[in-house]
């Protein structure tokens, strides 16, 4: 039988979750530039231009109606031991097992407006957009 994730005890290599934070470390006079472990920093691509709603195809979802939805997001930052994903993917997660982020700023990067750090098994995968050629017409 499979374990839960969710049930294991809090580790050095996972992120304990019984508390999300509001996004805010208090990094205001620092850039980060570095994580560890199996930790994955992304930011979101399915969040709308006014940050308070979700689009799914097409339409816009509050955000708070979708708390246990999956979502998309960017790679920007990696741990060493992170093993699949890598920077610049797309990679689709629930949207309640993560530390949020927001207004952070990222060596290389610049800020994040609004994303989450994962532990890299949380992620379901890694996604690419469809080429025009290759997408379906419904």
């Amino acid at each position: 039988m499979p374990l839960d994730i969710d049930l294991l005890p809090t580790t050095r290599s996972l992120i304990d979750l019984s508390s999300h934070s509001a996004g805010d470390f208090g990094l205001e006079d620092y850039e980060l530039t570095f994580i560890l472990d199996d930790i994955i920093l992304v930011e979101y691509v399915d969040i709308s231009s006014d940050g308070d709603s979700i689009t799914r195809n097409g339409l816009y979802v509050p955000t708070n109606a979708l708390t246990k939805a999956w979502r998309k997001a960017r790679v920007i930052l990696t741990g060493p031991n992170v093993k699949h994903a890598k920077k610049g993917d797309i990679v689709v997660f629930p949207n309640n097992l993560g530390v949020t982020v927001s207004n952070m700023d990222i060596e290389g990067y610049g800020k994040i407006k609004k994303g989450i750090f994962l532990n890299e098994s949380r992620i379901f995968g890694i996604c690419k957009e469809k080429n025009e050629s290759t997408k379906t017409i419904s």
